[in-house]
């Protein structure tokens, strides 16, 4: 298995969805565990096909299972390093789990 940094954007494209149909495959079977690892693991993809560039610092982003809005501080290769309101430390999220937040 290479490395998602070496993939190139097709091959993590393909890995993206076959994460994707064996977290549909474990979620249905009830094995909560591995469709948590699956789960992870397509969003460590997710993060290496959309890079940082669409992301920024300070920016508002909301976190799957997370009803606060997340801020970026700073980027630590694909992972976004940042606060919630309620909490002052840094909390790191790959950023293929952020998404626009419209609170």
């Amino acid at each position: 298995m290479r490395l998602y940094s070496q993939m190139t954007l097709a091959e993590l494209q393909e890995e993206m969805e076959r994460l994707r149909l064996q977290a549909e495959e474990k979620k249905k079977a009830g094995d909560e565990s591995q469709f948590a690892i699956l789960q992870q693991k397509y969003f460590m993809a997710k993060s290496y096909y959309l890079g940082t560039d669409e992301f920024r610092i300070g920016g508002t982003y909301s976190v799957a299972d997370h009803d606060e809005p997340f801020t970026i501080d700073y980027f630590n290769g694909v992972f976004a390093w940042g606060r919630f309101p309620s909490s002052t430390e840094p909390t790191g999220f790959p950023v293929g789990m952020l998404e626009d937040w419209f609170g």
